[in-house]
């Protein structure tokens, strides 16, 4: 069975892991919302947060082509690392795929694609972790 790369950020809907939705809180007081968990709001502090599904599409906001990747870095260089702008509000990097480098473009719409990583050399290491891709 898939097992998420961070299971306080990405939770997967499907047992075979093809689909899944960002985890985010929203603060109850302010209505401020964060990618992943926290345990006071940014904005106005109030430990009063609820956990809620962010959206599978957003706006790419910036990116950034990698060419000199970090240690263990398990897939292909150069690649494009993007912040993605969701419509709740938080930002949230990941890599886009699926794209050519000539074709990115800030404002583009992007869905959230979700791969399995397996890290060379490691026994059981596959992770379903989550990417953008243009979205259709």
């Amino acid at each position: 069975m898939p097992i998420s790369v961070d299971e306080k950020c990405l939770r997967l809907t499907r047992d075979d892991g093809a689909s899944g939705t960002l985890v985010g809180m929203r603060c109850t007081v302010c209505g401020i919302v964060v990618f992943g968990p926290a345990t006071f709001c940014q904005s106005c502090s109030s430990p009063q947060l609820e956990q809620i599904d962010l959206a599978t599409e957003g706006l790419l906001y910036s990116y950034t082509i990698v060419r000199v990747p970090p240690p263990g870095w398990p897939g292909p260089v150069p690649y494009v690392l993007g912040e993605v702008e969701l419509p709740e509000g938080p930002h949230v990097l990941a890599e886009v795929i699926d794209c050519e480098h000539d074709d990115l473009r800030v404002g583009m719409p992007v869905a959230l694609a979700l791969r399995p990583v397996e890290m060379p050399d490691v026994a059981d290491s596959e992770r379903i972790v989550y990417k953008w891709r243009p979205a259709p």
